[in-house]
């Protein structure tokens, strides 16, 4: 069960993690047929600031220009789902700190979820680091090349 755990976290760890590292744009393919209000749903899901669609712009540059307001309005959609004290927390668990781009209504719960997350996430890689220092622990055998 715990190795079950473990590997679930561990997916969706990574799952989650790429999409913080780094929120992804477009294929240049993708350009003339983007629906602007989807990706912007999609970007603000991952907590990208108003700025997010300069990388889009230069993605499609010569090929389709960026449709800002539809973006912008599906970028505020996404921040709903964003903005939520569990994905705060959730963010925080896998030592991140949450992005500045939620309004001001809640950002103290915001923050204080995202704390509780960080702590969780230190007290783990504590532990951590405690299992694997003793757990490959061998007792120094002297001399056991000369036998």
């Amino acid at each position: 069960m715990k190795k079950i755990t473990l590997t679930f976290v561990g997916i969706l760890s990574f799952t989650l993690l790429s999409g913080c590292a780094t929120t992804k744009t477009l294929n240049q393919a993708d350009c003339a047929n983007a629906n602007w209000q989807k990706v912007g749903v999609e970007d603000g899901k991952l907590g990208a600031s108003s700025q997010a669609i300069l990388r889009h712009a230069k993605t499609c540059q010569n090929l389709a220009t960026p449709n800002r307001e539809l973006w912008e309005k599906g970028r505020q959609e996404g921040l709903k789902s964003y903005c939520t004290t569990k994905n705060a927390y959730d963010i925080g668990r896998m030592g991140y700190t949450l992005s500045a781009v939620c309004d001001d209504s809640n950002l103290a719960n915001l923050h204080h979820a995202n704390m509780m997350g960080l702590q969780q996430y230190e007290m783990s890689q504590r532990i951590n680091h405690l299992n694997r220092g003793f757990g490959y622990y061998e007792p120094f055998v002297p001399f056991t090349w000369w036998w």
